[in-house]
C-alpha cells in the first residue's frame, strides 16, 4: 500500500513540475515540448520492455536490482549507506553483493539507489524519472540551438529531440540517459560562451556537477569533447577581443586544439599516449570474441600501432556512422538502425557542399568544432567497440550534432524543414 501511495504522489510532483517548465517557455518552443516529453518516456518504457520480455537479462534489469537494494540499504543503515555513496571502498561486503561493480556502472547504481528511493523501487517509475533527466539535457540544449540558431529550429528540434536512435538509446535506465544529459548541458553552455554571454550562478554550478556526472558515466565522451570544447571557446573570446585577428580563427582553433589535446592525454589512464593504442585493441578483441562475426566491424590486421589504427580510421569512421547497414541487418533493431544509417548517410552527403565550403561560413568555428568532435569520437568508438549493437548505443554522443550539422548545412535539407537559411 505504501508503495502505491508513493508511485501516486511521485507521478503528481512529476506532473507538476513539468506543466510549470511547459508553462515558462517561450512560444516558439512550446509545440516540440510534449511531443519531445512523451517520446522520451516512451522509449523509457520500450527499452525496458526489450530487455525484460525479449533479451530476458541486461544492464537495466541488474541497475533495477541494484537500485532496490541501495535503497533498502540507505534506510536500514543510513549511516554505512552514506559510507558507501560518498567511498564504495569503505563497505567492501556491500559492494560485493550487487552485480554491478565496474566503476562507471557502480556510479550509476548509486544513482539508481536514490531514484529507487523516491520511487518505492517501482522499474517503470524509475525509468520515467531518468528518462525525464534525459529530456532535461536535451530540451536545454534545444533552447540555446534555437536561440543562436533561430533560423534552424527545426533541425535542432530534430537533432536533439526527435532522432530515433538517440531518443531510444537515451532513454530509461541506463547510462546514457543521464550521460548524454551531462553531455549535452555542458555543449549548450559551450555556446552560451561561444556566444558572448557569461554563464549565470546556476550554470557554473551544473558545469561542474555536469562535467562529474558525464565523467564517471562515459569519460571517453567528455574526454574528446573537452578538447574541443574549450579551443572553440577561447577562439570566440580572441574573436570578440582582437577583431584582426578573426581571419586567422581557424588556424587559432587548430593550435588550440593540439595543446588541449596533448593536456587531454594525461587525465585518464585510458588516454595515456603509452596505453591508448593497447586500450583500443585489446577493447576490439575483447568484442569481438564475445559477437558473433556478421555483427562486428572486421578491420584489416588491426594491431596496437599507429599505422595500423590509421590504415583503419577511415573504415572506423564509415563504421561509426553509416554502419549497420540496411543489408547487413540481422534483426528488427538492426533493421531499424540499418535505415536510420541510411537516412543519416543520404543526408551528410547532401550537406557536403554545405560542409566544404567551412572557411566562409559565419559558423565556421561551429562547424570545425563538431566534425572534429563526431570523427574523433565515432572514430574512436567503432575501433574500440565494433559490436554493431554496442556502437550503435555508445555513438549517440556524437550523432545528434552530425544531424545538425547535416540539416543545417544544406539549403535544400533546409526548403524541406521550412527553415529560413542555412550555414551556407
Amino acid at each position: 500500500m505504501m508503495d502505491l501511495l508513493i508511485l501516486f504522489l511521485d507521478v503528481i510532483l512529476l506532473a507538476w513540475i513539468t506543466v510549470r517548465l511547459y508553462r515558462a517557455q517561450p512560444i516558439g518552443v512550446k509545440p516540440f515540448f510534449w511531443p519531445a516529453l512523451g517520446l522520451k518516456v516512451f522509449a523509457g518504457v520500450a527499452v525496458g520492455a526489450l530487455y525484460f520480455w525479449h533479451y530476458g537479462a541486461g544492464d537495466t534489469i541488474s541497475y533495477w536490482q541494484d537500485g532496490v537494494k541501495i535503497s533498502m540499504f540507505l534506510q536500514s543503515s543510513p549511516t554505512e549507506a552514506l559510507k558507501f555513496f560518498w567511498d564504495e571502498s569503505s563497505t567492501p561486503d556491500f559492494v560485493y553483493s550487487l552485480q554491478q561493480q565496474a566503476p562507471r556502472s557502480l556510479f550509476f547504481s548509486k544513482i539508481c539507489g536514490l531514484l529507487a528511493f523516491v520511487t518505492g523501487g517501482n522499474y517503470w517509475m524509475m525509468s520515467a524519472l531518468a528518462s525525464v533527466i534525459s529530456f532535461l539535457g536535451a530540451w536545454f540544449l534545444f533552447r540555446r540551438a534555437s536561440e543562436f540558431f533561430p533560423a534552424n529550429q527545426r533541425a535542432a528540434a530534430i537533432a536533439f529531440l526527435l532522432f530515433p536512435s538517440v531518443i531510444f538509446w537515451s532513454s530509461g535506465l541506463i547510462k546514457e540517459s543521464v550521460g548524454l544529459a551531462a553531455l549535452y548541458f555542458l555543449l549548450a553552455v559551450s555556446l552560451i560562451m561561444v556566444k558572448n554571454r557569461t554563464p549565470s550562478t546556476l550554470e557554473w554550478v551544473l558545469i561542474f556537477f555536469s562535467l562529474w556526472i558525464g565523467w564517471n558515466l562515459k569519460y571517453y565522451w567528455i574526454g574528446i569533447f573537452l578538447p574541443v570544447a574549450i579551443p572553440t571557446v577561447f577562439t570566440a573570446i580572441v574573436n570578440r577581443s582582437r577583431p584582426s585577428l578573426a581571419r586567422f580563427d581557424l588556424v587559432v582553433w587548430s593550435a588550440l586544439f593540439l595543446v588541449f589535446l596533448i593536456i587531454g592525454t594525461s587525465i585518464h589512464p585510458n588516454f595515456y599516449p603509452s596505453r591508448f593504442l593497447e586500450v583500443i585493441y585489446q577493447s576490439n578483441l575483447e568484442f569481438s570474441r564475445l559477437s558473433d562475426p556478421p555483427r562486428i566491424v572486421q578491420y584489416f590486421n588491426l594491431e596496437p600501432t599507429l599505422p595500423s589504427i590509421l590504415m583503419n580510421a577511415p573504415a572506423a569512421l564509415i563504421a561509426g556512422l553509416f554502419r549497420p547497414f540496411v543489408w547487413e541487418s540481422f534483426n528488427l533493431l538492426s533493421l531499424i538502425a540499418g535505415v536510420e544509417n541510411l537516412v543519416l548517410l543520404v543526408l551528410f552527403v547532401m550537406a557536403l557542399p554545405g560542409l566544404s565550403r567551412l572557411r566562409s561560413s559565419p559558423h565556421r568555428l561551429f562547424l570545425l568544432a563538431g566534425l572534429v568532435y563526431v570523427i574523433l569520437l565515432t572514430g574512436f568508438l567503432a575501433l574500440s567497440t565494433p559490436n554493431f549493437g554496442t556502437l550503435s548505443r555508445y555513438k549517440i554522443g556524437a550523432i545528434p550534432v552530425l544531424v545538425f550539422l547535416c540539416l543545417s548545412s544544406n539549403s535544400t535539407i533546409g526548403r524541406w524543414l521550412g527553415e529560413k537559411k542555412s550555414f551556407e
